[in-house]
């Protein structure tokens, strides 16, 4: 027979009662009802059954021992698969899931999730998200943030203004008067007979807006279409001259510009990519100006033969004053591997140069997807996108550990600090092979304690164990009637804790 119940104290402090030999992890004095059976397509976890089981396989490298302390957050996404149960996942340092968010959290009118990571708003961290609808490489939706104990305390949608449909998956920062920057694709009609298609056409606009989180005001929008040209684009069929009657239609806009990151850049301007121009736009957020272009057909810097980059993304000013972004270059290919750039700009002169430059620790060119962010040690961690690979590096460029998530890809890849409390408790299952347990979402225990006897009362511990990934197993006495479970952490203290009754 098997037990799942759910009960009991998850917030932190001490035992809940019990004999003087240990103490009972029964919070209440009546029994909890059985946790529900799940009917999802998978059962990895005894104890999450709605669960897929996902982790990184993690492989040292040489400077294994400057690992950055903190927790990887990503959007799992399972190519090879029509369906998976996992739509966001907090990681450890080996790899193992500390949080998995199931499909069945996110809203039904919703199928696609991305581009998971912690921020900061109104001075405490919160973990965000986007959900919604995508095809064809971008998508609407809107961005959900939730407190440290997973519960949601805003949902931020469609603001208005040009961005009616609501924002995409590519951008979504906190700024720190707690605004937001996000990106939007907006169907517009225009003329596209400079690049061989008819007069009446239609592409998809790249949108930036900055929005009051709180009121929903939109305090800043740029349109790339009011400032870049079409004849700017990259895009495949374009440039190779094999226009189909099909595209730059009002049912298949040409996505002309692609925008795929904003960031604020120094004081009044944001730095705008756009992986279909092969460009990175430098924006005046008074006027809309482009006060400078880098890269693509049109860019105000001439580049060297080593810097010219291509179908780009997530373009950032680093603390040294550099241009950084993730050099794709492909597809089609434009070099061996995908790299993150280092650019250092005379504005002066009007050059561009390669300052330094990031390899993949063996052959990879990522076809979409992927990003480099600083870290609070100096460290970098690289998403590698369509590789299903994340990699973090010293400020000197050594591997720090290279992290395999095949056969999931996720279009970014984050490390921040995060400390986890669910608002739920752990999750017991008791059956006859041991004990099963998990808290999904705690970021802080270090063991667990197993208790077993006749009743509450009578209950003494069996064991104690470490935490070994997402779900431990615990040997467990047979035909006990009760057991019940504590969280511990480093320091031995009780997180929380559920019993089962087995009589």
């Amino acid at each position: 027979m098997t037990l799942l119940v759910l009960s009991g104290c998850s917030a932190p402090g001490g035992s809940t009662g019990g004999t003087a030999d240990s103490p009972s992890a029964s919070p209440t004095d009546e029994p909890v009802a059985q946790s529900p059976v799940f009917d999802g397509a998978y059962d990895d976890y005894r104890t999450r059954p709605d669960l897929e089981e996902f982790g990184a396989e993690i492989s040292p490298g040489p400077a294994a021992e400057e690992a950055y302390d903190g927790v990887v957050v990503l959007s799992p996404r399972n190519t090879e698969a029509d369906e998976q149960s996992i739509a966001n996942a907090v990681l450890d340092e080996n790899g193992d899931p500390l949080w998995l968010q199931g499909f069945d959290d996110i809203d039904d009118a919703h199928d696609t999730v991305h581009n998971a990571l912690v921020q900061t708003y109104e001075d405490e961290p919160v973990l965000t998200w986007w959900e919604g609808s995508s095809e064809g490489g971008y998508g609407y939706g809107e961005v959900v943030l939730v407190d440290s104990s997973y519960q949601e305390i805003r949902r931020v949608s469609a603001a208005g203004g040009l961005a009616a449909d609501g924002p995409d998956f590519h951008e979504f920062r906190i700024t720190d008067e707690d605004t937001m920057l996000w990106v939007a694709y907006v169907p517009t009609r225009t003329d596209l007979r400079e690049i061989g298609g008819p007069q009446d056409g239609w592409v998809m606009d790249g949108v930036v807006q900055e929005v009051d989180i709180a009121s929903g005001d939109v305090l800043f929008e740029w349109s790339a279409l009011d400032h870049v040209p079409v004849s700017a684009t990259r895009e495949v069929s374009v440039v190779n001259q094999e226009w189909d009657d099909a595209l730059g239609t009002e049912e298949n806009p040409l996505d002309y510009f692609h925008i795929n990151s904003v960031s604020v850049d120094d004081v009044g301007s944001l730095l705008v990519s756009a992986r279909n121009t092969h460009a990175v736009y430098n924006i005046d957020v008074e006027t809309g100006d482009v006060n400078w272009t880098l890269g693509g057909a049109d860019s105000d810097f001439e580049l060297s033969e080593d810097a010219v980059f291509a179908w780009q993304h997530d373009a950032q000013r680093d603390q040294d004053g550099t241009i950084r972004l993730f050099d794709n270059a492909a597809t089609p290919a434009s070099r061996e591997n995908s790299r993150v750039l280092w650019l250092d700009l005379d504005e002066d002169a009007g050059t561009a140069g390669i300052a330094r430059q990031l390899d993949p620790p063996e052959p990879r060119l990522s076809d979409y997807m992927a990003n480099a962010s600083r870290l609070d040690n100096g460290n970098l961690l690289v998403g590698w996108g369509w590789e299903h690979f994340y990699t973090e590096y010293t400020p000197d460029g050594e591997v720090v550990y290279d992290a395999a998530t095949a056969p999931f890809d996720s279009y970014r890849a984050y490390a921040a600090p995060w400390t986890g409390t669910p608002a739920e408790p752990p999750a017991l299952v008791v059956d006859g092979d041991g004990a099963y347990v998990s808290w999904n979402g705690a970021t802080e225990v270090a063991q667990w304690r197993l208790l077993a006897g006749a009743d509450e009362a009578g209950a003494t511990e069996h064991a104690v164990v470490d935490k070994d990934g997402f779900e431990t197993r615990i040997p467990a006495p047979p035909a006990a009637p009760y057991f019940a479970v504590e969280a511990l952490d480093a320091s031995g203290e009780v997180l929380g804790a559920s019993f089962v009754r087995t009589d």
